[in-house]
């Protein structure tokens, strides 16, 4: 009897630190802030940022070819210096983020995206090439979007919709005075850009779920970029 009940004790102590674990994780969620994210919080002070430190997925510095690319619709352009240009109207997918399996949350980013003259360029995300045309969302640099604005749009079957997920305007602001580090993380169905590290839009859509990540120019534009690369959300 007292073996029975011994092991009945135990059994309901683990019940209790189950209930008590969903009942942590429920109250994180009511703040908006994943078990894993306050792991990281805590195993981050611990291992001095080491615990949860993000894992480069692709990574293109544009100090060889253009061969990591394909191309869905212009012209590829060339490589300048060590820098990529693509030429004033192009659409591109990264090779290395579209066979890395269905990639659903990561960030991916442009370090010295330089744009020198036209209506702007854009980072491609959750994107695949269809049979249709390219779907996916795209985070535009975008001086050509009246005032001067930066934008999220969707594609849909090789099309952009003519109506951006998220819009911010910028009157005023220089858009050719020096390069710029452009990222945005993916995570789930939320999305936010960054300028030079600084969060300046968020969009939410829940469309497409996992996908690539590529480049895109449009009317006049000329631009070069330093950098590419993705990495796994800590």
């Amino acid at each position: 009897m007292k073996k029975y009940l011994h092991g009945q004790g135990l059994l309901e102590y683990a019940l209790l630190i189950s209930l008590i674990a969903v009942g942590i994780a429920l109250a994180l969620n009511l703040y908006g802030i994943s078990v894993r994210e306050a792991y990281c919080n805590v195993a981050d002070k611990v291992s001095r940022g080491q615990a949860c430190k993000p894992t480069e997925i692709c990574q293109d510095d544009f100090s060889g070819d253009l061969s990591g690319w394909t191309l869905l619709e212009g012209s590829v352009g060339s490589i300048k210096d060590g820098k990529y240009c693509p030429p004033s109207y192009s659409r591109t997918l990264n090779n290395c983020s579209t066979s890395s399996g269905n990639l659903e949350d990561y960030t991916v980013s442009l370090n010295g995206a330089d744009l020198k003259s036209g209506s702007g360029y854009g980072l491609v995300f959750r994107a695949e090439d269809t049979p249709t045309g390219m779907t996916g969302y795209v985070f535009q640099y975008d001086p050509g979007y009246y005032p001067g604005s930066f934008i999220i749009r969707k594609w849909v079957n090789g099309r952009e919709l003519s109506t951006p997920i998220a819009v911010k305007k910028m009157p005023g602001y220089d858009w050719y005075s020096a390069p710029h580090d452009i990222s945005v993380d993916v995570k789930g169905d939320t999305f936010t850009a960054y300028v030079d590290g600084e969060a300046i839009l968020t969009a939410t859509d829940s469309t497409y779920t996992s996908g690539g990540s590529g480049l895109r120019t449009w009317d006049s534009t000329q631009v070069c970029f330093d950098q590419f690369g993705m990495q796994s959300l800590p």
